[in-house]
């Protein structure tokens, strides 16, 4: 499906710690007068800056859909993507619609060594440099069998005040994978899982504020109130639903994308500037609440229909 592009959600965030986070660069610098441990910079707006990786985001955001999806079971899977054994390596297949169909839910959202990934995350940068407060704390590791200093002392940096904004995009969705991302970003929202370095010592803790939801059909006009996908055969269908990619093209069972895929929702789709395209755009706060609902609603009675 990377060749298509029958649709794609575009997830803008707001990240905040609450707390002390800290996401290491890979190598200490050569300045003695910086801590051991610094924040991961880079160039942003013509001068330097903290940010936070997109690779560290997707692998916080993954890890965790990983727990739930294990939790909950059924068709929706998680592989061990740190096994050479796991179901989603090596999968000797040379179709690209059967390799997507026999990869883990995970792995379809978020890549494998065999597949790309759907979802892309964008680095995060502060929205005001001048929000950022960096501290330094002081740390020592202890010996697990004496109980005495093992390595340090030694410092690190952390941020504990200031908003980084970074955005998700996920193509050729499905209603439970949103479902699955919105369940993600809500736990981080509400600190049940932490982000970066030493979260069981408390590091770690944000707030993750979706701003915005932009549901985009790139290849569908805006008619009578009904959403028509041009040059293929699938149905229109209300301006006021979202539709998996299981209802946008027609071998989705080649794929296993579920069919029927849609949720009703109180915004409705409006035509692209170039007449060309639909978008659903969620601002409010009660109907982002309201889709993540749907989505949820979507996954649960899937999950009740195979008990």
């Amino acid at each position: 499906m990377h060749k298509r592009m029958v649709n794609q959600a575009i997830i803008e965030l707001t990240i905040s710690p609450i707390g002390p986070l800290l996401i290491k660069a890979s190598d200490q610098g050569a300045d003695p007068t910086k801590p051991d441990m610094e924040f991961v910079e880079t160039y942003h707006e013509g001068d330097r800056s903290v940010y936070l990786p997109g690779s560290s985001l997707k692998g916080a955001i993954r890890a965790h859909c990983e727990r739930i999806v294990r939790t909950l079971g059924g068709n929706v899977t998680a592989c061990d993507p740190l096994k050479t054994t796991s179901s989603c390596r090596n999968l000797d297949e040379e179709n690209g619609a059967t390799l997507y169909k026999n990869t883990c839910t995970v792995c379809q959202i978020f890549g494998s060594t065999d597949i790309s990934a759907h979802a892309r995350i964008a680095d995060a940068y502060p929205i005001n440099p001048k929000d950022i407060r960096r501290e330094e704390r002081n740390g020592v590791a202890i010996d697990r069998v004496y109980g005495s200093v093992a390595h340090g002392p030694f410092n690190f940096e952390v941020i504990t005040a200031g908003a980084f904004k970074t955005t998700i995009r996920v193509k050729n969705f499905t209603t439970v994978q949103l479902a699955l991302i919105a369940l993600a970003i809500r736990d981080f929202d509400e600190q049940r899982v932490g982000i970066g370095f030493a979260k069981s010592r408390g590091l770690g803790q944000v707030n993750m504020k979706v701003n915005r939801v932009a549901i985009h059909y790139p290849t569908a006009v805006v008619e009578d109130n009904q959403v028509r996908p041009i040059g293929n055969q699938t149905d229109p269908f209300s301006d006021n639903a979202v539709i998996g990619a299981g209802q946008l093209v027609n071998d989705a069972e080649v794929y296993g994308f579920p069919n029927p895929d849609s949720i009703n929702v109180n915004v409705r789709a409006q035509p692209d500037d170039y007449g060309f395209g639909a978008t659903l755009s969620f601002e409010e706060s009660n109907d982002i609440t309201a889709l993540w609902r749907e989505c949820v609603g979507s996954w649960r009675n899937m999950i009740e229909g195979e008990q």
